[in-house]
């Protein structure tokens, strides 16, 4: 048994929101032009960025900044990130049939007890999954989207945009930046949906950009989620966790749900599973 009888409680009753990362979509596979094709993690977009800077060896700038700020080079180079974001966009044109394969994909779907999911990704793998699974969803990427609440249908918030409103996607040092400081329509609504529930982290490694804001703003918004028989407002799962990643966690008030990397699809499809049972 992967899930804990807390977390198994909370979506029976209607309090849990999972929050998909990068590492769900780079499960999705598939092949076109007799070329195999993933979906992209993090780490593969800034290598593509380097790329298009002209640097052989994307290591040689990760020597003089992080990933973001390596982004932000590239933004500001190259006036713009739309070569960037054109490349992405093309490089993430799954076909239905690589999506109904996508075991993980297939069990987000099959949670009925969820009709609110979040995602940092850009690509629309988890809506076109929820819909080839009969799951109709509205998707929240920019504020004018919120608040219609149509019946019988749940909701897909990109916190950090998509390939739709290119100019509202969060990807520089800057855009995180100005995210930190929790004043954007996104992170009212976020506030708002963590009161009274708890969140999955799926998709996210240790050393992922986006999980110092969010863990930041889990731990330090809300008290301890008081429904809760542990009080966590937060679990991640993390493939081969260490006891420095699970001391880290644990000091954030967020319980660590171990898999194991060699088999990590199929261990977090069962998880889900295990969420319904």
């Amino acid at each position: 048994m992967r899930a804990p009888i807390d977390l198994r409680r909370l979506y029976q009753q209607r309090r849990l929101v999972p929050f998909i990362g990068a590492g769900i979509s780079s499960g999705v596979r598939w092949t076109r032009d007799d070329q195999e094709r993933h979906g992209i993690r993090w780490r593969e977009m800034v290598d593509r960025a380097t790329e298009m800077l002209g640097f052989s060896d994307p290591e040689l700038l990760r020597v003089r900044g992080t990933d973001l700020q390596i982004l932000e080079y590239f933004k500001l180079k190259q006036a713009s990130l739309a070569p960037l974001i054109n490349w992405l966009y093309e490089r993430m044109l799954a076909p239905d049939s690589a999506l109904e394969k996508s075991p993980i994909h297939r069990e987000l779907s099959l949670l009925d007890q969820c009709d609110l999911f979040y995602t940092t990704n850009y690509d629309n793998y988890l809506e076109r999954s929820l819909a080839l699974n009969g799951r109709a969803c509205d998707v929240i990427a920019i504020e004018s989207h919120m608040g219609s609440n149509r019946p019988n249908r749940c909701e897909v918030v990109k916190f950090h945009g998509d390939f739709n409103f290119p100019q509202q996607m969060v990807v520089t040092e800057s855009d995180y930046q100005r995210r930190l400081a929790f004043e954007t329509p996104m992170d009212y609504r976020f506030r708002g949906d963590l009161l009274g529930r708890t969140v999955l982290f799926l998709g996210y490694s240790f050393g992922d950009p986006n999980i110092a804001y969010l863990f930041h703003r889990v731990n330090e918004s809300l008290s301890p989620l008081p429904v809760s028989a542990t009080g966590r407002r937060a679990y991640i799962v993390v493939p081969n966790p260490s006891d420095f990643e699970t001391t880290l966690f644990n000091k954030r008030n967020i319980d660590v749900i171990p898999v194991d990397e060699r088999t990590i699809e199929d261990d977090i499809a069962e998880l889900l599973r295990e969420l319904r049972e």
